[in-house]
């Protein structure tokens, strides 16, 4: 058998004896040291490696977009070491394809928890991985875990023989627990205690199995789960989700950190809850633009109007407009429906799966996985001047 290559830069991964002792339990060679960055990205481009460690303290947006493309190219890991877990930092090296931060110096312990994860994450990314959508708004209250939940269930009516899970990326409080009336045994504040351990058996006895065939993973009632639960793990749980399942749902919170971070990147769709008034709306273009920024395609964002009714003082078109961007979907506003189906702790698909919303949620489903979506057409841009009064000057 082959032995793993790794590379670390300037005494990154701690002494030399100690690292190389750690990587020798995942079967790699000896390490090969660089004096420099440029030097182990140099010999990345010519030879194979399996794994990168280099000190993130004072690296340029230069260095860093080149790790990203020499590390990819190579399809190399990367860990990221700094003495201090600046979150502005772990986050620049998280989109630029760094997979694991340690603090500089790090324990044996550390270390090694940090190439096991990657190992792990190796061997399950070599499997046929499923979809993940994440579902996110920068603002609450538009209704964003019930678009998640019911993204969830309808996928999993949609695909009787397919695996569907949803998962509550909330740090604490989150709302899938209430709103399925969910008495879990285990959260994701007990997963994030045992990652370091993280395997398929782990999993399965942590989610909790509902009724429509959708396993969920809570998030924690404890809001010291915030601390554990980092871009990182939330990775790590995610890929492990990946490989197990067909279809994975991320009900994310309502503002960016290193875990929605983690979610938003992993995600093959993000849809971007939003409604049709002047708050939501522009909570939205921040979005898109804040997606614009981290390089997402715009293929991969989905713009969906939730509670849509047809007496809104502005129009899809309106929104269309403003956003620069077609609306991907809407979904209606029936109250009566959302909400029985809430006092009964199940989807409105589950509920009520001949209502006009629970056909709706239906064909949301069916279009995200790329099939055709019943009464839903695209929405060309608006050309009116309505929504330059409502929302001030129109973008151009």
């Amino acid at each position: 058998m082959t032995e793993r290559r790794a590379i670390i830069v300037a005494g990154s991964a701690g002494p030399q004896d100690v690292a190389n002792g750690i990587l020798q339990r995942y079967g790699f060679a000896p390490a090969v040291p660089a004096m420099r960055l440029a030097d182990a990205l140099d010999q990345l481009r010519r030879e194979r490696f399996d794994l990168l460690v280099l000190p993130l303290q004072g690296i340029s947006e230069a260095d860093l977009s080149a790790v990203d493309r020499e590390s990819r190219a190579s399809s190399t890991l990367v860990i990221g070491t700094a003495p201090q877990a600046d979150p502005d930092l772990i986050l620049r090296a998280m989109r630029s394809g760094v997979h694991e931060f340690l603090v500089y110096p790090s324990s044996p312990r550390d270390l090694s928890a940090a190439v096991d994860r990657l190992m792990r994450r190796a061997r399950s990314g070599s499997a046929q991985a499923g979809s993940a959508i994440a579902v996110y708004s920068g603002k609450g209250g538009l209704g964003t875990s019930t678009v998640a939940v019911n993204i969830a269930f309808a996928l999993a009516r949609n695909h009787p023989e397919g695996r569907v899970a949803l998962v509550d990326m909330a740090a604490a409080g989150g709302d899938l627990r209430v709103m399925l009336n969910l008495k879990p045994a285990y959260d994701m504040g007990d997963l994030v205690k045992k990652v370091d351990r993280l395997d398929a058996d782990l999993l399965h006895s942590m989610l909790t199995l509902c009724p429509g065939g959708v396993a969920v993973l809570p998030s924690s009632e404890s809001p010291e789960a915030a601390d554990l639960l980092d871009g990182s793990v939330a990775n790590s749980v995610i890929s492990q989700l990946r490989s197990s399942f067909a279809f994975t749902v991320i009900d994310c919170e309502h503002h960016i950190s290193e875990r929605t971070i983690a979610a938003l990147d992993s995600a093959d769709h993000i849809v971007v809850v939003t409604q049709l008034t002047v708050p939501a709306l522009r909570s939205t273009q921040r979005t898109l633009a804040l997606a614009q920024r981290l390089g997402y395609a715009d293929t991969k964002l989905h713009v969906v109007v939730n509670r849509h009714q047809s007496g809104d003082v502005v129009s899809v078109s309106d929104a269309a407009e403003l956003l620069s961007r077609k609306v991907f979907y809407t979904i209606p506003n029936d109250y009566r429906a959302s909400t029985a189906a809430l006092m009964k702790g199940v989807a409105v698909v589950d509920h009520d799966a001949a209502s006009h919303l629970a056909k709706s949620y239906t064909g949301l489903a069916a279009q995200l996985n790329g099939g055709p979506a019943a009464g839903q057409s695209a929405n060309a841009r608006g050309t009116g001047s309505r929504i330059g009064r409502l929302l001030g000057r129109r973008r151009t």
